[in-house]
């Protein structure tokens, strides 16, 4: 684990703690698209994990509420589940810190950045013309999007300077329409295609422990 450890020589848990800054590991669970076998445009979905890390800064206006920044990096690079991402969040957490542990709940609105979040097609490249249109006629686009995070934070403190924090919440992210991309088990493996999608709202399940 990646122990957060205060600017400040005062207990974890004290008032007089005001700074706080650390790292973490953090697992997004992101839902999937893929075609139906032997049907061609039918849908499914599916729920895929993917592993980041990132940092977080925070200030305690006291020992019951605190306002902090979080940014995570997510460095899989996969097609399906729109390449690499980058998310930033900013907000605040509320509850109490007793001896040895805290409980939280947090609201932190920000922002979610997939490296392939659209696909677009390739100027000046003829496609065969099918539907859905294979994702080689297709150039990745990078989308940015509003994202909240609500949920729980638990906190343990092991000793003076050091706290460890456990995150669990529900990432909310507002998508536009878009094309995505989505393997056909019909073709041969590793076949993907570009999937037109409606603007919808995402809930993402994300863990963090730092």
């Amino acid at each position: 684990l990646v122990l957060s450890c205060p600017f400040h020589d005062a207990r974890a848990q004290s008032e007089d703690q005001k700074f706080e800054v650390g790292g973490q590991f953090t697992i997004l669970r992101m839902e999937t698209l893929s075609i139906e076998p032997g049907f061609g445009t039918p849908f499914s979905t599916s729920h895929e994990t993917v592993v980041g890390f990132g940092g977080r800064v925070g200030y305690n206006f006291s020992k019951y509420f605190a306002a902090e920044a979080e940014f995570n990096f997510f460095p899989q690079d996969d097609d399906v589940k729109a390449g690499r991402k980058t998310q930033g969040l900013f907000g605040v957490k509320a509850g109490k810190r007793f001896d040895k542990v805290g409980l939280f709940a947090k609201a932190r609105p920000g922002f979610i950045r997939y490296e392939k979040g659209d696909y677009v097609p390739t100027s000046g490249v003829v496609c065969i013309l099918i539907f859905p249109p294979p994702l080689g006629c297709r150039d990745p686009v990078a989308r940015t999007n509003f994202a909240i995070d609500l949920g729980g934070v638990v906190e343990v403190y092991p000793t003076k300077r050091t706290i460890i924090r456990f995150d669990v919440g529900d990432t909310i992210v507002r998508l536009p329409a878009r094309s995505v991309a989505a393997l056909d088990p019909d073709f041969p493996p590793g076949s993907l295609f570009a999937v037109p999608v409606a603007s919808e709202t995402k809930h993402q399940f994300q863990v963090s422990v730092g």
